[in-house]
């Protein structure tokens, strides 16, 4: 409109130009037809000739104007519809996050009618329909937003895995992730997705195949993946106690050792499963290196439980650990249990009631009682036992 105004007064001050110089030098403008002659003062003519040009002008506009207000009349309509699209679009926003589920599916849907950005409107409204537990509306809705846009069908596959964990059904959600695998590494939204499928499948043997894969990730907290790493590792372990599950439980030492060492907790579950495998020896060599330089009164306990091939040799090692810790109850038992292995019986004695008179525990009694009865000690072995007993009921 300014640029029309523009035009217009440019060609009016040169009409004034052009006037202002006809009326300084005046003369005629002469036309014939025929037998018809007509004359004006070029003033005039020039007058008639910007009046003619004026009135052509005008009516081209109005022409124009006409034929094209169908379609101005149609952008119009698009235009209130695209902004009630927004509008709608908004209001649905708003009711997401007030938790008004239904009028937000509503809203949101209506606003995907008219907007270039229909695939957004029916990815919120799956959320919503996710959050009300209607999942089939969920799905038919990203079914929908993959159709308007399917150069990101694959994101729709990740944000449709999201849903099926937290609807509680981790194999449809791996299905839709398995074509993001090779993401793992540099995904961490997608790595996590992984992560927590395997959780709730407690399929450990999958998540510590990807681990490496995660540990390439620059985006996981070193805390996280360091978590994710005991969580697996506890889920193998438990699986090996299953008797129906043979795996070895030494290839789990030597995959994960690091994480195992670094928790006391993991520590002796692995040396309780080596005892449970048979595997003594390995059991020994591992509790012996770690309490050299990290003490830990559970895995001395443990040690005394191994069944050693030379109890003579352990033995002289747990002598080495009472005098660096002759406070500690667990080693004056296992003291005991080495002796009693290596027929010392009045060593082994003598530990015990050590052990007791640091800390009565229901297990030394046991230990000492049985060997009262061994050394046909019969009136201590009672005594040893009743003592034992009352404590352990007490405990429970």
């Amino acid at each position: 409109m300014l640029r029309t105004l523009l035009i217009f007064i440019f060609f009016l001050i040169v009409f004034a130009g052009i006037v202002l110089f006809l009326i300084q030098a005046p003369g005629y403008a002469s036309f014939n037809y025929g037998d018809l002659t007509i004359e004006l003062p070029l003033v005039k003519f020039a007058i008639a000739l910007f009046i003619v040009f004026v009135v052509f002008y005008l009516s081209l506009r109005v022409i124009s104007q006409l034929f094209s207000a169908p379609k101005r009349i149609q952008v119009a309509a698009l235009h209130r519809k695209q902004h009630k699209a927004i509008r709608d679009t908004k209001e649905g926003l708003t009711k997401f996050i007030l938790g008004d589920w239904e009028q937000s599916e509503k809203l949101l849907l209506r606003g995907a009618d008219n907007t270039d950005t229909a695939c957004i409107n029916y990815i919120w409204a799956a959320r919503a329909a996710h959050q009300a537990g209607e999942y089939e509306t969920r799905d038919h809705y990203l079914g929908m937003a993959k159709k308007c846009t399917p150069e990101v069908h694959s994101a729709l596959s990740v944000l449709q895995a999201e849903h099926l964990l937290d609807q509680g059904l981790p194999e449809r959600a791996v299905a839709c992730l398995n074509q993001q695998s090779n993401e793992i590494r540099s995904n961490s939204k997608i790595a996590n997705l992984f992560v927590n499928a395997y959780v709730q499948l407690n399929d450990w043997k999958k998540l510590s195949e990807i681990i490496p894969n995660l540990k390439k990730n620059k985006g996981l907290n070193k805390q996280v993946l360091t978590e994710i790493q005991k969580k697996t590792v506890r889920g193998l372990l438990r699986n090996c106690k299953d008797k129906r599950n043979s795996e070895n439980v030494e290839n789990i030492g030597s995959q994960f050792k690091d994480v195992i060492l670094a928790d006391s907790e993991l520590t002796v579950t692995y040396i309780e499963l080596l005892r449970a495998q048979g595997k003594h020896q390995t059991a020994e060599a591992l509790i012996a290196n770690t309490l050299d330089s990290n003490w830990n009164t559970e895995l001395v306990h443990q040690y005394g439980l191994l069944q050693l091939d030379d109890p003579n040799h352990a033995l002289s090692k747990a002598e080495q650990w009472a005098q660096q810790h002759d406070d500690d109850a667990n080693v004056f038992l296992t003291l005991g249990r080495l002796c009693k292995r290596a027929q010392l019986w009045g060593k082994a004695k003598s530990y015990f009631e050590s052990s007791l008179s640091r800390k009565p525990l229901p297990e030394t009694y046991a230990e000492l009682a049985a060997l009262h009865e061994h050394l046909d000690e019969l009136d201590d072995a009672h005594r040893c036992a009743k003592k034992g007993l009352k404590l352990a009921t007490q405990t429970v």
